[in-house]
């Protein structure tokens, strides 16, 4: 985070006239609140916060140099301040960056190269904070774990504040020119700020909490919060009274602050209006610890110290949190995460003391005008970049070799007339199982690319209800509905084959974590319940018009937003009777509905698993039978309670295509099934076609008897 002094002439040991020791002390305490959360979660259920204060105090700082100079010029020198920013933080951020992105090559499994390789480059350019905010809208990217470079969201929002706040000052002074003094316009705009900002973020945290905690909009208040307090120039204490007013408002602060350590949990509706407590706490240790003993206690040699390698401590102490475990095959537990504190702090007060700072005050870099800090800052930028592009080739690289050890086995297969026991056609849960040596070795895709080995289609996958065609609009011989959520979709390609190869129509919908049920799901939000809700309805409403179709057929995940009751023998009747009822309103006595059994869900590291393999496949990325198929979907048990409700009904059970009688391996004639802990792989089910094609076909076949 950033650490500027107001006088920024040397490192901040030695600006002891300038620097603010209460906000040195502040540093410190935001800096080892977030770690300490990071490395002992259990410690500081809202160490979190310490983000936040950081935001504060950039605000109150830049904000400060900003309108002083306005005040006393009468403009900002766009130029010179953000060429000063890039001085302060571009070096140690791109070590940094470098530094874990090859970490991240050498230790890191590859199936984590691709997430890792985009963040890295989002990182570079500052907008982390908004490739984190489309993830955690993306439902089908959710099961991505946390990345080595994640915590750059907070620096993105901050670089992100540093280009719009002289700009807007600039702009609005332009505009209010002999109507208000540059101080009050100020104030007006970072008012404007606030207030905006901390509505929408209530707003945002409601109804969208992932996008709410990386986005800039409703992060904006709490820099502006800290711009306003710039704004107010206290009168240097002269009396006793005065003094006991500062160490009142520092103190109501500190107890804020203390308090939102504890009282905010990660179960907390963050930002929104909970993110008050740690930004007024911080906001009146601000504006108050000036001369309190909150500022010898910031001067003091260890606080001091940490307040001075924060900005780095930051940087450090994540990619450790993250790629230690990879290293470790286990996670951090006392004694690791000791061992990661203390590595952390060597490595910020070594980057502090022998790269950054003589960086920073150079003679040469001091003097560089900022057009050519510019131009350095391009090039660094390139030349980091490069690491995270490399990294993405790497796994294009892999996956293409893949791709062509599987195209040639199968061709050769094709060419001698010999079974082919790719994929499904491997049989693993039949007596007549099919085993090809060739393909003892053989993982395709690659594990590095499985992430991307999606059929998923913009038309056929949104958040309001609409159909996508596959097969034939017009002359078909059949006509099917498909609707489901994120694994009804994982079979697009399937179906899409089914559908030419048997000219029939096929309108598929889907919708994350939605499906055709009137039971009430889980969400991760208030505004995706509503939308859940609206497109059940919609699907409902869609399926009663177009009975004169040939079947429904359904899919759900059994893992992913359940009927909202604990797990058991309840939620597994509710979710059998949600289904029943959704059918009975939309398909009714004349649509038959056939039910797909959800597909098996593997060990929840599986791709990175997969990763780590060399040479032939073996279990050991594996699953038992018992635990992959353990969580019913409910899908028999509806289908027999809808038949004897009066409707037609029939289920389809693939799962001995992915399963033996004891395990559900990861990789299954050659073919890696998972493209996450959840989803399977585009290759997979085209693999499975045939077999989904033959029960489809049985299935309606034995509704015309």
């Amino acid at each position: 985070m950033s650490t500027a002094t107001p006088g920024e002439r040397g490192p901040a040991h030695r600006a002891r006239e300038t620097t603010r020791w209460d906000i040195q002390g502040l540093r410190a305490f935001a800096v080892l609140a977030v770690v300490v959360y990071h490395l002992w979660p259990g410690a500081l259920p809202g160490g979190f916060v310490g983000v936040d204060v950081f935001f504060v105090i950039s605000g109150f700082l830049i904000t400060g140099l900003l309108v002083r100079e306005q005040v006393e010029t009468g403009t900002v020198r766009l130029g010179r301040f953000w060429s000063r920013r890039a001085k302060r933080l571009l070096p140690a951020a791109f070590l940094t960056i470098v530094v874990t992105g090859t970490a991240v090559l050498v230790a890191v499994p590859s199936a984590l190269w691709g997430q890792y390789g985009r963040e890295l480059i989002a990182s570079t350019i500052y907008l982390q904070n908004w490739e984190l905010a489309a993830n955690a809208v993306d439902y089908l990217g959710s099961a991505e774990g946390p990345s080595p470079f994640q915590h750059f969201w907070s620096l993105s929002v901050e670089e992100q504040f540093y280009i719009t706040l002289p700009l807007l000052l600039v702009g609005v002074a332009t505009v209010a020119r002999g109507r208000f003094a540059p101080l009050t316009t100020a104030r007006l705009l970072l008012g404007a700020v606030v207030v905006l900002s901390l509505v929408w973020s209530v707003v945002q945290t409601a109804t969208n909490p992932g996008v709410a905690y990386f986005s800039t909009g409703t992060r904006a208040w709490e820099f502006a919060l800290g711009g306003l307090v710039a704004t107010v120039r206290l009168p240097e204490v002269r009396t006793e009274v005065a003094g006991r007013v500062r160490l009142v408002g520092t103190s109501i602060g500190l107890v804020a602050l203390v308090l939102s350590l504890v009282v905010i949990t990660p179960e907390t509706a963050f930002p929104g209006a909970a993110a008050l407590l740690p930004v007024a706490g911080a906001a009146l240790v601000v504006l108050f610890g000036g001369g309190t003993v909150f500022e010898t206690v910031g001067a003091l040699g260890p606080v001091a110290f940490v307040g001075r390698i924060s900005y780095a401590l930051y940087l450090w102490h994540w990619p450790l949190v993250v790629i230690l475990p990879i290293v470790l095959g286990h996670p951090l537990d006392g004694a690791t995460s000791t061992a990661a504190l203390l590595v952390a702090v060597g490595l910020a007060t070594a980057s502090t003391l022998w790269f950054e700072e003589p960086v920073r005050f150079s003679t040469w870099l001091r003097h560089l005008r900022p057009r050519g800090v510019a131009s350095l800052a391009v090039i660094c930028s390139f030349t980091v970049l490069t690491l995270g592009a490399g990294t993405l080739t790497a796994v294009d690289v892999q996956q293409v070799e893949a791709a062509k050890t599987a195209q040639r086995i199968t061709t050769e297969q094709q060419d001698e007339d010999d079974e082919s026991c790719f994929g499904a056609a491997a049989r693993i849960g039949f007596e007549d199982a099919c085993t090809d040596p060739e393909l003892a070795d053989v993982r395709v895709p690659a594990p590095a690319a499985a992430a991307d080995d999606d059929d998923n289609r913009a038309e056929c996958w949104h958040g309001r209800f609409r159909t996508c065609v596959l097969g034939k609009e017009t002359g078909w011989s059949k006509r099917l509905i498909v609707l489901g959520d994120s694994h009804s979709n994982a079979l697009l390609g399937a179906y899409e084959q089914i559908a030419d190869d048997n000219g029939w129509r096929i309108d598929l919908a889907g919708v994350g974590g939605c499906y055709l049920t009137t039971a009430q799901q889980d969400a991760v939000s208030l505004q995706a319940m509503r939308g859940c809700n609206a497109w059940k309805h919609a699907a409902i409403d869609y399926v009663r018009e177009h009975r004169d179709a040939d079947a429904l057929v359904v899919t759900h995940a059994t893992n992913q937003m359940p009927v909202s009751l604990p797990a058991g023998p309840r939620r597994d009747a509710a979710t059998r009777n949600g289904m029943v009822d959704a059918w009975e309103q939309a398909a009714g006595d004349e649509l038959p509905v056939i039910a797909i059994r959800d597909n098996p869900i593997p060990q929840r590291d599986v791709i990175a698993c997969l990763s780590r393999m060399s040479g032939p496949t073996t279990d050991a990325c594996d699953r038992p039978r018992s635990e992959a198929l353990g969580t019913t979907d409910s899908t028999v048990e509806a289908v027999a309670a809808f038949r004897e409700a009066g409707g037609r009904a029939a289920a389809i059970d693939l799962s001995d295509h992915y399963c033996t009688a004891t395990s559900c391996p990861a990789v299954v004639g050659g073919v890696v099934v998972y493209r996450d802990t959840s989803h399977i792989t585009a290759t997979w089910a085209t693999s499975l076609e045939p077999y989904l094609e033959r029960a489809l076909q049985r299935r309606l076949a034995a509704f015309e008897r």
